[in-house]
């Protein structure tokens, strides 16, 4: 496991220490990626195909900075592979490269951030399993990657290697990707046109029909309806959407419950979900669903593997279910789309913004630490908190040393040791563990406690309980 050096943890309970905010996270199959408000970006979980961008197959269980740059504007996690927008509107990708979904024009793997073509007019991006989309600043749309099923769009089911444009329109406005099949709205007057494309072997386009398409089609609306839609989300092999009026919408796949129609029969027709009102986000994930409403409560359905619904279980939920969260309150939520493997289903774990951005939520699938919490210990609720592992700069006028670190719980700290002094171990809520004064100075103190395996803040006070210095502590 790489080993990270990341100070001033917990800072939701101290947010002095805060100079960068959280703006958005990105779940893929099995890592994790979040942008900060200072331009950089950040990668937790598995590592398989360098989709961290050094190179090397490390996993790391807590998030890492990716290279140096402070320029990123957004970043989409795909299957196995990444894509992120930079100030210069530029895109750059990296990791799997098996179906060209780098967009480099070859097949070859890349492992560090590269940038695609010289084009510097992109202004959205998006990723599905294996396939990309992106729209640029004249209202263009362009596919590359996998397209087995058509799900680029482009009237065939060639791969494409590098960005391709679909059809000539210059009115696309907002793009969404699930595992095989793609959604987009096209701007018509005043209203959002909604298409879709690829896959339908579920009946996930919403035509009326069971048959893969090759080129953008409208999507059929519900007899006697006439909606208005305001946004998309596409999970894996299913779709979702919400109008104007606030009502929420789902169609295809609906093996696990994900549609929340009370069964498991699939829809080829856009249906209506009627268990709840008022709907604000539906984000759809590999095969399950999440949903906030504007009174502030938040739902989840549909499979459940490794607790992912944060409902304190693993079963599977055909309706609406309370979330439950350490913190109520929450920015965004961003479940993992799903890549396919043959006939299994990879990418289960979600991931929210606290309120405040400061922290960043997460839930579900962790056995590479795609949680960000220090652990490879699933979670059926989410935890808020992971990822306030990075703020401020450690401070330089003290040196520090734990060791060993991952630890069994026995450790020893190196640093110059005053009597008055306090040491003070949080847990991931920020609750205090242990506290000990030290009756001795010197430059070494070796410590034994019980913790229980996971992520922790070791910190220095002073006797005016004044912080001098902090690092994270790993518990196995």
């Amino acid at each position: 496991m790489r080993v990270a050096v990341l100070v001033c943890f917990f800072c939701m309970c101290l947010p002095i220490c805060w100079s960068q905010t959280w703006v958005k996270v990105s779940a893929g199959s099995g890592c994790s990626m979040g942008l900060k408000s200072d331009g950089t970006l950040w990668f937790w979980g598995r590592n398989n195909f360098s989709e961290y961008g050094d190179d090397s197959f490390n996993e790391s269980w807590v998030p890492i900075q990716v290279g140096t740059q402070n320029n990123w504007t957004d970043v989409a996690c795909g299957g196995m592979h990444i894509l992120a927008l930079r100030a210069d509107s530029t895109i750059w990708s990296w990791g799997s490269n098996y179906w060209g979904q780098l967009g480099h024009g070859v097949i070859t793997w890349v492992g560090s951030p590269h940038q695609i073509g010289t084009d510097h007019d992109w202004v959205k991006i998006e990723t599905g399993g294996l396939h990309n989309a992106a729209i640029k600043s004249d209202g263009t749309l362009w596919m590359w990657g996998s397209n087995e099923f058509g799900q680029l769009g482009i009237g065939n089911n060639s791969v494409v290697l590098s960005p391709m444009q679909v059809d000539t329109s210059h009115n696309w406005r907002q793009i969404s990707l699930g595992g095989n099949h793609s959604l987009g709205f096209r701007e018509v007057g005043s209203e959002l046109v909604l298409y879709a494309w690829g896959a339908n072997d579920a009946g996930q386009l919403g035509l009326g029909h069971f048959s893969d398409t090759y080129v953008p089609t409208p999507v059929l609306l519900p007899v006697n309806h006439e909606l208005h839609w305001k946004s998309i989300s596409a999970g894996f092999a299913f779709s979702t959407a919400i109008a104007k009026d606030s009502t929420a919408w789902s169609w295809g796949s609906n093996s696990h419950g994900q549609l929340a129609t009370g069964d498991n029969v699939n829809k080829n027709a856009v249906t209506q979900i009627n268990f709840l009102s008022n709907w604000k986000n539906l984000i759809a994930g590999s095969e399950c669903c999440y949903a906030q409403l504007y009174d502030g409560s938040t739902y989840a359905w549909g499979f459940n593997f490794s607790g992912m619904l944060s409902n304190g279980t693993t079963q599977t939920q055909f309706l609406p279910t309370p979330c439950s969260f350490t913190s109520t309150n929450f920015e965004s939520l961003a479940p993992a789309t799903g890549v396919s493997n043959g006939l299994q289903t990879f990418g289960f774990h979600a991931l929210a913004l606290a309120i405040d951005q400061l922290s960043i939520c997460s839930v579900g699938e962790n056995c590479c630490g795609a949680l960000g919490n220090g652990t490879i210990i699933s979670s059926t609720n989410f935890e808020c908190g992971a990822a306030s592992l990075v703020g401020t700069e450690e401070n330089p006028s003290l040196e520090l040393a734990i060791y060993p670190n991952p630890t069994t719980g026995k450790f020893t700290i190196d640093a110059p040791l005053e009597a008055g002094q306090v040491i003070a171990l949080y847990d991931l809520n920020g609750q205090l563990v242990y506290r000990q004064t030290l009756m001795n100075s010197g430059f070494s103190q070796t410590l034994e406690i019980e913790l229980t395996p996971g992520l922790y803040l070791f910190k220095l006070l002073n006797q005016e309980g004044e912080e001098l210095l902090s690092q994270r502590l790993v518990v196995e």
